[in-house]
Formats: C-alpha cells, sequence, structure tokens
C-alpha cells in the first residue's frame, strides 16, 4: 500500500493484514495493551468477519504497528477500534502514518467521519488525535473495565 522511511533508515511498510499476521497481532497486542487485550478468537473475527479494515505498519517483515477500523453498512461513518505500536517504535510517525493511510482510503471509499475513544489520561494519544483534527465530543464515565473515564472523539473525512 504505502512505503516510506523513516530517519532515513528503516523502510516502513502499510498493508492491509491477513490472516497469517493474527499471531503478530496478538503478540503486538500483549506488548502494548496491559488490560482489554483481544483474545485470538476476537482477533480473528475482526481480521477475517466483520465489517473491518485492518492496516499493519511492518518493518523489515515485522509487524510493529496496527489499526483496526470498525465500518458499518449503509452508514458513512467509521471507528478506529485499536491503534497500536510497539514501544520501541513509538514517537516516529508511524500512528500518524497509520491514520494518514485510513483516512486516505475511507476517504476514497466514501466516509464522512471517523470515531475513537481514548482514555482520559492517555495525554499522548489526546495530542496525536488533535493533532489529526479529531475533537472531543463527550466524555464516556467508566468506560473502562478498569473504571477509567474515556474521551469520544470525532472527526470529518
Amino acid at each position: 500500500m504505502r512505503e516510506g522511511t523513516r530517519d532515513g533508515s528503516l523502510k516502513q511498510r502499510i498493508r492491509l493484514a491477513t490472516k497469517e499476521d493474527i499471531d503478530a497481532l496478538l503478540n503486538l497486542e500483549k506488548i502494548c495493551f496491559k488490560e482489554e487485550t483481544f483474545p485470538r478468537r476476537q482477533l480473528q473475527y475482526l481480521l477475517l468477519k466483520a465489517r473491518s479494515m485492518v492496516l499493519v505498519t511492518e518493518i523489515d517483515g515485522n509487524i510493529i504497528g496496527s489499526m483496526i477500523i470498525l465500518l458499518r453498512k449503509n452508514i458513512l461513518n467509521a471507528r478506529i477500534y485499536s491503534l497500536n505500536v510497539h514501544p520501541e517504535h513509538r514517537r516516529k510517525g508511524i500512528a500518524g502514518s497509520l491514520m494518514d493511510t485510513a483516512f486516505d482510503i475511507l476517504e476514497e471509499k466514501g466516509y464522512k467521519k471517523i470515531t475513537l475513544e481514548v482514555g482520559i489520561n492517555n495525554q499522548a494519544a489526546q495530542n496525536l488525535y488533535k493533532s489529526k483534527g479529531f475533537i472531543v465530543d463527550k466524555k464516556l464515565s467508566d468506560y473502562y473495565t478498569n473504571g477509567d473515564d474515556a474521551l469520544h472523539l470525532t472527526r470529518k473525512l
């Protein structure tokens, strides 16, 4: 789909995930999230059966980033369900590149809006989303299983 370099060294490639990526996606989930990780069965469903788009970023054949976007039939709104970047590769523009790629694909398909939820204490993610044009439209109390609140963000495409 897209290829590029960061810092002139590592070549990254963004592409649609395949069923062969399940193990790598599960591993990335476990590394990125301590709680609320997807079990294998749910990830397989999201990748293979759900109305969704799963993008991955790989460097040297290793998946170091992923993004799951839920799509709804007959409604031109999409939802970012999950965005992961391996801790060793954060703050290198990988999440932003995944988002830009997703925006381009969704716009080509005629989607008009994209939404997401982010932890109220996750300032780094909030800063990224705001830099990509998202705005907060509401607070979600007790959103996560640990009782933390979240913010609901939206962006026009």
